[in-house]
């Protein structure tokens, strides 16, 4: 049976959320730069008719494994078939993917500029980021999630970090 768009993006967001909790953690991974590009590029292929999501999959699993063994190993379960995807809203999710890869790049930028502690902190609210797509706080407007989870970066270090992405939380 074929994985669907639905499925591919799921496990995607659940890489990703494995990938944010690691680096919230201060846990050394070597590549995260190349990790966190890794899967932007694959959220960027949701919805290309294309190339979907559903055919890069095996290019970042590869990727992944290339980028760093120890994370591939945490993640693996996640690249299986076997593995249950929770129902969620593809639609909202899909919607969410620009705020994903501009997050990404962000911590990235902070990465490259030995910015660790405001890397963490942004991986730190990033790693809700994919639960909150999968209903988890579903008590929470869209708007209170925001506010609750990446509003607390700029007052901790007094500079914007998804500002520019507010948008799509109103």
């Amino acid at each position: 049976m074929a994985m669907t768009e639905a499925c591919a993006l799921a496990r995607t967001l659940n890489i990703a959320g494995e990938l944010y909790a690691a680096l919230s953690k201060g846990e050394e991974l070597s590549g995260a730069v190349t990790l966190l590009d890794s899967i932007s590029a694959a959220f960027s292929h949701c919805q290309n008719e294309q190339k979907p999501l559903t055919k890069c999959m095996r290019q970042l699993k590869k990727q992944i494994k290339r980028g760093n063994a120890e994370f591939y190993r945490t993640v693996k379960s996640g690249f299986s078939r076997l593995f249950p995807v929770l129902p969620y809203d593809f639609e909202k999710a899909a919607k969410h993917i620009p705020a994903l890869i501009y997050g990404n790049d962000k911590i990235c930028e902070k990465l490259q500029n030995s910015e660790q502690n405001k890397a963490r902190s942004m991986a730190d609210a990033m790693k809700s980021y994919p639960r909150f797509l999968f209903g988890e706080f579903e008590a929470l407007s869209d708007e209170q999630f925001y506010e609750l989870v990446f509003g607390y970066y700029p007052k901790l270090y007094d500079e914007p970090f998804m500002d520019d992405m507010r948008y799509l939380f109103i």
